[in-house]
């Protein structure tokens, strides 16, 4: 009985390894919508070392490869990019840039070293100062090295501060309108500002879409209101009290009128007239004081 136990227990450990999500669970949009039929997803942490490696790029071309895994769900081609591996030994101008025989060696020892259970997923090269489009050049290196259909093509400007994606759909390299930041659950994801100089994983200033010029105004507008609520909420507390003791002063005076009625009937009863209020004169306080 003991050994079926065991058994049953292995089973059940390889079933929840087996129904453990594939596709990044704590994620963050950048851009538009992205396709219906694909997806493309970036660790932030490789975000953030791409935009550092093409900050200080601003003469030639640069780049390199990208790393990660592809995950079909529900008929939806996920591209996961996961590592970074720099170009070396490339042949490099203003507006071109070439991975030698040198580069490739490189990057195939660099995926033997450290990825060996992942596989390229794309490139990634910099347009400084000419924008995000994909040249004759590119689009070359991309319809023949990168032809598989989950492989992309990343664009980076960093003088001009833009970045984008450029996917296969249906044979055609068309432009990503959109993509998703992603990290393990339970750490804030931030995208890192392309033109934010020697950003690393430690800074975490430079926000694109929640920076300071947004974030500040919005502060602010909730301070106010939440002085607005506060001066509401007491003026309306002021008033109930005030309701409050107005009441308490009419109940008062109308137990002060049925007490001198009740004192009347007394008196009336006993045969004596009430007697009348007697107005304090100078005199009598002197009196008073005298004897005191």
């Amino acid at each position: 009985m003991s050994n079926l136990r065991k058994k049953g227990s292995k089973k059940k450990k390889a079933v929840s390894r087996e129904l453990l999500p594939e596709l990044p669970q704590n994620i963050f949009p950048v851009g538009e919508r992205v396709l219906d039929n694909k997806n493309i997803y970036i660790h932030q942490k490789v975000y953030a070392q791409i935009h550092k490696f093409a900050s200080n790029k601003t003469e030639n071309e640069h780049g390199g490869i990208l790393v990660g895994r592809v995950v079909n769900e529900m008929g939806k081609e996920n591209t996961i990019i996961e590592a970074f591996i720099e170009a070396k030994y490339n042949a490099a101008t203003p507006t071109t840039l070439t991975f030698t025989h040198e580069t490739w060696e490189h990057f195939h020892s660099e995926m033997d070293k450290k990825y060996k259970d992942r596989k390229i997923v794309g490139w990634i090269h910099t347009h400084p100062n000419f924008g995000i489009f994909l040249s004759e050049n590119d689009r070359f290196i991309q319809q023949n090295f990168f032809t598989d259909v989950n492989q992309v093509a990343y664009v980076v400007d960093p003088i001009q501060n833009d970045e984008g994606f450029f996917f296969w759909v249906d044979g055609r390299l068309e432009r990503c309108p959109g993509f998703y930041l992603f990290d393990k659950v339970g750490i804030k994801i931030r995208q890192k500002a392309i033109w934010e100089k020697g950003s690393d994983d430690e800074n975490e200033g430079g926000e694109k879409s929640f920076g300071t010029g947004i974030l500040i105004p919005i502060l602010l507008a909730l301070i106010v209101l939440a002085n607005m609520v506060l001066t509401i909420n007491q003026n309306s507390r002021m008033n109930r009290l005030a309701q409050k003791l107005a009441q308490a002063e009419q109940v008062i005076q109308s137990q002060i009128i049925m007490i001198n009625g009740l004192r009347e009937q007394v008196y009336e009863l006993e045969g004596y007239h009430m007697p009348e209020p007697q107005e304090e004169t100078t005199e009598n306080t002197e009196k008073d004081s005298e004897k005191k």
